[in-house]
Parts: C-alpha cells; structure tokens; sequence
C-alpha cells in the first residue's frame, strides 16, 4: 500500500508545503485513526405541548416546544430530556473518539500557546494580554512607564475559571487612577454579566457586585463610582444605564437612563478627552444619544436622528 494512501494527513501536509505554507515543527501527523459502525441508540423525543406565542404586534403562532425554554436552567424535566440527548450524542459519535482525539491535536498543535497582544500605553500604563502555554484563558497585565519594568498581573482569567464548566472576563475597565479594575464575569455562556471591582494595589476582590448586566462599563473621573449598562434578564437587550457607586447596595443603585424602544441597542463610553461619559443608543436606521460628565456636573442631551 502506498504510504500516502495509508497516512493521508501526510498528504495534507505535503499539499500545504508544495502551496508555499509548511506546517509547524511541533505538529506531528499521525495515522487515520479507524472509523467504526455507529451503535444502534434509540434517540430521545421530546414531548409536544401546545403552547401560543403572542408577538407585540398582535401575531400569535404555535410553538409545542417552548416547554423546553427554561432560562433559570432548574426545570428538571427540561434537564432530564437534554441529559438524554446528549447521553444519544455521546452513544453515536463513540466510534469516532479516536479519530476526533487526532484532528483536536492537529488543530491545538497550530496555535501558539504562548502568544501575547501588542501593548499599548494609557495613563502611563503598558497594557497586553498573554497567554502561557498548557492554558485556556487570558492574563491582563501591564507594565508602569517602560516595557522593561516589572510585570503587573492585572487579571488571571485562568485563576478565575478554575473548576468552573464555563467562565468568561470581559468589559475590563482600569479606574483613571490605576488603583480599580471592573471587570464582568460570565459563568453559564448567556452573556448576562455580573460586575466584580478587584483592587489593583492589594489583589483583592472588592466585596461590590451588581448582576444582569451587560460587559460594558465606564468610571467616572474621580474613580468613585461606575456607569453600566442593565439586560432585560429575559430578551437580553440592553435597557437601562445605571450608575454603581462603590461600597453601596446594588439595589440602590441610580437609573441614569432607560431606553423604552426594544428596538435600539444602548452603551456606555467616554469621549477622547475624557471628559465626558456618553451613553449611545442606535438601531438598524438611527442612531444618538447622550452624555453625563463624568464629574457629574450636568447633562447635555444631544440630537438623536432618523
């Protein structure tokens, strides 16, 4: 047999060479791992349950599935019928374990593991992102006033996702001062974030926490309080800005805006100068909004077009 013909990936390999890209030194290619039969499994049926769904437009339609929309993830028989679709995957795709095993470590051995961001200098900070090899997340770090100085870990993701089925970080915004970070932390995969402050100059996690958000937040100048942006905790669209002030109860937190129209999205950001936190509102034809000084010395709306 011809050894092309037995180890096709070697194929693959020579055709990625002749075409000018050679593979990394770190990949080795390995023999196609055998394929068997899928077993005979009696796939799971879901019970069909009338249900109508009203539009806000006055539309109804069946739907004898939305039994299985449970987004608090406790209905137990919802959990039951997804433990069985997923105990049928598992029975199916058994006889290509080997074979997945082997295009998993084709794919994993072209990234480089140990790769990092280009830094960037803001209110005298060297800030990048890496990653260290045999690790799945982030590290934000920073360097004070030289690319040569010692190395500030601002957040180990990987600490933070320990032992967790999913974890995300995202929205990281440093306080003007340097001294805070607020970051907004996913751990179901639905993108409804929860607000964390860490203390940059002792590494602990500030006791403050404000959830149903979505990852995007703005301090003010002084560094006392964050603006932040709240999801519908059903549709997930952003709805109201809401300001955080540090060491207060979340249920107190002020309603800055609301945006009544489900068809706009909203945001928080701040203009070049710093001197203002703006919170934008667009949709597929218009788009506006409004900015607060981040002193909170005023407000001045501007023209949302058509």
């Amino acid at each position: 047999m011809s050894p092309l013909k037995k180890y096709p990936l070697l194929l693959s390999v020579a055709l990625l060479s002749a075409c000018g890209g050679e593979p990394p030194a770190t990949v080795e290619s390995a023999p196609q791992a055998q394929v068997t039969p899928a077993v005979q499994a009696t796939p799971p049926v879901a019970a069909q349950r009338p249900y109508e769904v009203k539009a806000p437009h006055g539309a109804t339609r069946q739907d004898e599935y939305y039994w299985l929309r449970d987004d608090s993830r406790q209905n137990a028989e919802m959990l039951d019928y997804l433990k069985a679709e997923n105990t049928y995957a598992d029975a199916m795709l058994a006889p290509q374990a080997a074979l997945r095993d082997t295009l998993y470590a084709e794919l994993v051995g072209r990234i480089k593991q140990d790769d990092s961001t280009v830094p960037y200098l803001e209110d005298g900070y060297w800030y990048y992102v890496r990653f260290e090899e045999g690790k799945e997340y982030p590290i934000h770090a920073r360097r004070k006033g030289s690319l040569e100085a010692a190395e500030e870990v601002v957040l180990d993701v990987n600490v933070l996702a320990d032992g967790k089925g999913f974890y995300q970080a995202a929205g990281l915004a440093v306080s003007p001062d340097g001294g805070k970070l607020a970051f907004f932390e996913d751990t179901s995969g639905r993108r409804q974030y929860t607000l964390r402050i860490k203390d940059l100059s002792t590494g602990e996690m500030l006791p403050d926490s404000v959830s149903g958000l979505a990852a995007n937040g703005v301090w003010t100048a002084d560094g006392s309080t964050i603006y932040m942006v709240e999801n519908d905790p059903v549709t997930l669209l952003t709805t109201r800005v809401k300001a955080h002030r540090l060491g207060t109860d979340a249920a107190t937190d002020a309603v800055v805006y609301e945006e009544k129209d489900p068809t706009f999205y909203m945001g928080v950001g701040k203009t070049r100068s710093e001197q203002y936190i703006c919170i934008g509102v667009q949709s597929t034809v218009s788009s506006g909004g409004t900015l607060y000084r981040c002193q909170h010395a005023g407000r001045v709306p501007c023209h949302r077009s058509a």
